[in-house]
């Protein structure tokens, strides 16, 4: 619209109202629109995802014993030392026995003639030559003689020391001249295979915990290696003091490399879901306590609180809950977004700052 001249009050205020250029100007408000942040992504992973009770604990012999001569006398052989590979009922060490051996010789040519008495009177009784109590006189005197055979066998045989089950020597107590006594300890026996592993479990962690669970240890002796067990045993009263639950695992060792007394690091493995969520661990910050994730659906990000679950190695991250499956989620950039902000997903995007 052009301006005119004139007087009117009419014609001074179109005048006003007139720009520089002749026309009419017209006052409109716009608000720029906001500039896109610049992130990576990556999908949501579905993974094999593990729910596992991280412990420590002991390595322990299955069974050990303390091996003490039974019976008094010298040492007259050793034939074991500290390590070596034992068998239930090998003898490891003998003591001297030869007097008893020649008590045993007499008494068992004792209880023959004895046996032999007894065979010819029973005869005799029958057909009532001898009486019945001479018959019964020589019943008794094979009983005793048999008694006193026994008893003497039995004190020969406890002269040899005797591994009482299969394992390792742990210690060597004594030496050949050596004179005991019963009682005197000459050898310790461990049983190695499979160990006991030791430890506690947090009282918050005892109704998952079960018989059977697949137990992995670990030792500093051999970095790197996870050896097998399961949870065998469970202890009936919770520690008042530490708040915590006693349990064994077996922990197979056929190639004997583990030692009684090594410090184990335990995993129980307590679930598994073969269809888990996981995220880059780079995706997941947390603020206030809270741990969130960023959701990247049509150039804007969506801010999402997240339950995590364990570490799976790799730089990812279990979420237990919170994410949905088949969703992007912003990998960097994560200190400048905000629920709602525009983004520019791009693969060289800076990081995060």
């Amino acid at each position: 619209m052009t301006c005119g001249r004139g007087s009117s009050l009419a014609m001074l205020l179109l005048a006003a109202a007139c720009g520089r250029d002749g026309r009419v100007s017209t006052a409109t408000t716009t608000t720029a629109p906001a500039e896109a942040i610049a992130i990576t992504a990556a999908p949501v992973a579905v993974r094999p995802v593990e729910r596992v009770v991280s412990v420590v604990g002991t390595l322990a012999a299955a069974e050990e014993s303390e091996l003490a001569s039974e019976t008094e006398g010298q040492v007259m052989a050793v034939d074991a030392d500290l390590g070596d590979r034992v068998v239930a009922g090998q003898v490891l060490a003998r003591v001297r026995s030869d007097v008893l051996e020649a008590q045993l010789r007499e008494a068992e040519a004792a209880f023959d003639k004895a046996s032999a008495d007894q065979t010819r009177a029973k005869p005799l009784r029958d057909s009532g030559v001898i009486a019945v109590q001479e018959y019964e006189r020589v019943r008794t005197e094979q009983e005793v003689t048999k008694a006193r055979r026994d008893r003497l066998r039995i004190e020969v045989e406890r002269a040899a020391i005797r591994a009482p089950f299969a394992g390792s020597v742990s210690a060597r107590l004594a030496s050949v001249g050596d004179y005991v006594r019963p009682g005197v300890v000459v050898f310790r026996v461990v049983q190695d295979d499979p160990l006991k592993f030791r430890a506690d479990v947090p009282e918050r962690d005892i109704p998952e915990l079960q018989i059977g669970q697949t137990l992995r240890v670990t030792v500093d002796a051999y970095p790197g290696e996870t050896f097998l067990g399961r949870v065998a045993r469970v202890g009936a009263a919770s520690d008042p003091t530490a708040r915590s639950l006693a349990f064994e695992g077996d922990v197979p060792n056929t190639d004997h490399r583990l030692r009684p007394g090594f410090f184990g690091r335990g995993e129980i493995l307590i679930r598994r879901d073969e269809r888990g969520l996981a995220v880059p661990r780079s995706a997941v910050s947390t603020f206030a306590g809270v741990t969130k994730v960023f959701v990247v659906e049509q150039g804007v990000a969506h801010e999402r609180p997240v339950t995590l679950g364990g570490d799976l190695g790799d730089g990812w991250v279990e979420v237990a809950s919170g994410l949905p499956r088949g969703v992007d989620v912003a990998t960097s950039g994560l200190s400048r977004l905000s629920d709602g902000a525009p983004v520019l997903v791009k693969t060289d995007a800076p990081p995060d700052v």
